[in-house]
């Protein structure tokens, strides 16, 4: 009886010790991917946002990033340019505490966008998943859709594509991402109403010339400058109503500067909404309640 009473304990103990190793997941880390055509700035977002969709997968327990790099410099690791080459990444892999490395390149042809992964064993050294897609158009697509798609094939959530087809379809949730990713930088570049009309008060034709507007803001430069000087040599010269026609022509100048300066700007912003493909009609800050004699700065 005893002896049978051991037994069962002995093998409920090893049950949960196995149970307790199988729960435990694979430590992984993300290198910096590599980007051809795509920006430094834009490679790193990407690179955060898959380190960010792994965590979500749920499946690997990935090592931040901050911290694998601190690890690497106390290691004196040093590469020349992006570390996606297998050798590269096992190399830097075997100086973390994780037991599996991705790495890959992210790349731009065209319009067309391509993300290329490795899910590489530093034990083996040998690559054990591959992950490449292909999407066309915006880049915010490759941001939204595709680091989660990569993500989670590498997890083995997702079903690992035979040929990679150029994706170009897109979900209602995805579209509106997308959708609020472009308004987000177009409205970096907007022109603000309440800045044209500061420089246009403060210096003729300068509100023009911040809404890049040169040709109105030469003319109302020039005109404001001219009839002033001529306002002040009648004023000066006791031609009294000399002067007052220059005054009347400055008044009218200045005024008119105010009047288009605003429309220049309207006209930069609505630019910016063609280069973003946001055709629709928009209004800066949209999600606050203006005044049509609201200022914004």
């Amino acid at each position: 009886m005893k002896k049978a009473l051991l037994t069962l304990i002995i093998l409920a103990a090893a049950s949960s010790i196995l149970n307790a190793q199988s729960d435990r997941k694979t430590a992984v880390a993300v290198m910096n991917l590599k980007g051809s055509g795509i920006s430094d700035q834009d490679t790193r977002f990407l690179t955060d946002r898959l380190t960010i969709e792994l965590q979500r997968a749920g499946i690997f327990d990935v090592l931040e990033r901050d911290k694998m790099a601190e690890i690497l410099k106390e290691q004196g690791f040093q590469q020349t340019g992006a570390c996606d080459e297998t050798a590269c990444l096992v190399e830097a892999g075997r100086m973390l505490p994780v037991q599996k490395m991705i790495g890959g390149s992210l790349g731009r042809i065209g319009e067309v966008y391509a993300a290329q992964l490795r899910l590489i064993d530093l034990k083996t050294g040998k690559v054990e998943m591959t992950s490449a897609r292909d999407y066309k158009g915006q880049m915010e697509f490759l941001l939204t859709v595709g680091m989660r798609e990569v993500a989670e094939e590498l997890s083995g959530k997702l079903k690992a594509q035979a040929q990679t087809p150029v994706q170009t379809q897109t979900t209602p949730q995805t579209e509106v991402m997308m959708q609020r990713l472009l308004e987000g930088q177009a409205e970096r570049e907007y022109k603000s109403k309440g800045w044209g009309l500061f420089w246009s008060l403060v210096i003729p034709g300068a509100g023009n010339f911040y809404a890049k507007s040169y040709g109105r803001s030469a003319f109302f430069f020039l005109g404001s400058i001219t009839a002033q000087s001529a306002f002040t040599v009648q004023a000066l010269s006791d031609n009294s109503s000399g002067a007052g026609g220059w005054g009347l022509a400055y008044v009218v100048l200045r005024v008119a500067d105010v009047v288009v300066a605003n429309r220049s700007v309207n006209r930069y912003n609505q630019n910016v909404r063609k280069k973003y493909g946001l055709t629709y009609e928009f209004l800066p800050q949209s999600n606050e309640i203006k005044t049509a004699l609201s200022v914004q700065f």
